[in-house]
């Protein structure tokens, strides 16, 4: 564990002598062991929640996320603004894992099919989007394990794996094999405001460009792009997309399994 002199607040650059140490480190296993515990705690106890009152949950971690993303989002632009001079488009709300922040909030204060489809978002692609980073941590590249920007990373894809978990395991949704294409047809309205996004301005929002960081696709994405086949990138993430909430879907049905044990 990086043990620097650093404050809780220091921006990554301004952290000295941390080169990512963190990263793979014990700390990076102990917050999984200790997010296992934990979801596994809270959902023990909400099991048997209504669907009125996960809606409720789901309500305030919207507007939870939204408040949390904000002051994230400023307490990193004063930084980027006064070292770089510019504000770092990377921060917009357009990645994955954003995607939380609209669908909690759309399924805790709509109804009907709006309600439903972000609800089916958040027991698929929102565990997916959760699960891998959790797995992956990639802030403790750039931050300590007691710091900020590590722990609202932590927390933020914490939330993620919880909440969709707690709509499968309470069955707020039904476990039909219907909660797979739904949850997809949201991405894919979310993804037809994306990616002309990424391809008009050089982003890489949902990994929809380059398929940064995605192991052995990502060099596809560059030999694509070099062939000017850019193009066919969106359509290998939404296949690989469609395909992780598919296997979501099936965890699901042995975790509903096993909560709902009398």
């Amino acid at each position: 564990m990086f043990k620097g002199n650093y404050n809780f607040f220091d921006y990554k650059y301004n952290i000295s002598g941390y080169n990512g140490q963190d990263f793979g480190s014990i700390m990076q296993y102990l917050y999984l062991v200790i997010s296992i515990i934990l979801i596994i705690t809270l959902l023990i106890i909400f099991r048997k929640s209504s669907k009125d009152k996960i809606i409720k949950i789901t309500r305030v971690i919207g507007i939870f996320l939204i408040i949390f993303y904000l002051g994230k989002t400023i307490w990193e632009s004063i930084y980027d603004i006064k070292l770089n001079g510019s504000f770092n488009t990377g921060l917009l709300p357009f990645d994955t894992c954003s995607i939380i922040m609209y669908a909690a909030l759309l399924a805790g204060f709509t109804k009907g099919k709006i309600q439903e489809l972000s609800l089916c978002w958040l027991a698929t692609g929102g565990i997916v989007g959760g699960l891998s980073t959790m797995v992956v941590l990639n802030a403790f590249k750039y931050y300590p394990f007691f710091s900020f920007g590590a722990f609202y990373s932590m927390i933020w894809h914490f939330l993620m794996v919880f909440l969709g978990l707690l709509i499968i395991v309470t069955k707020t949704i039904d476990l039909k094999y219907s909660m797979v294409i739904k949850g997809f047809i949201f991405h894919l309205l979310i993804s037809l405001i994306i990616i002309p996004i990424d391809y008009i301005y050089d982003f890489d929002f949902m990994l929809y460009h380059y398929m940064g960081s995605i192991p052995f696709f990502e060099d596809i994405g560059s030999k694509l792009i070099a062939n000017n086949l850019a193009i066919l990138n969106p359509l290998i993430m939404l296949i690989l997309y469609f395909l992780s909430f598919n296997l979501i879907y099936f965890i699901s049905l042995g975790v509903n399994k096993i909560f709902t044990r009398k």
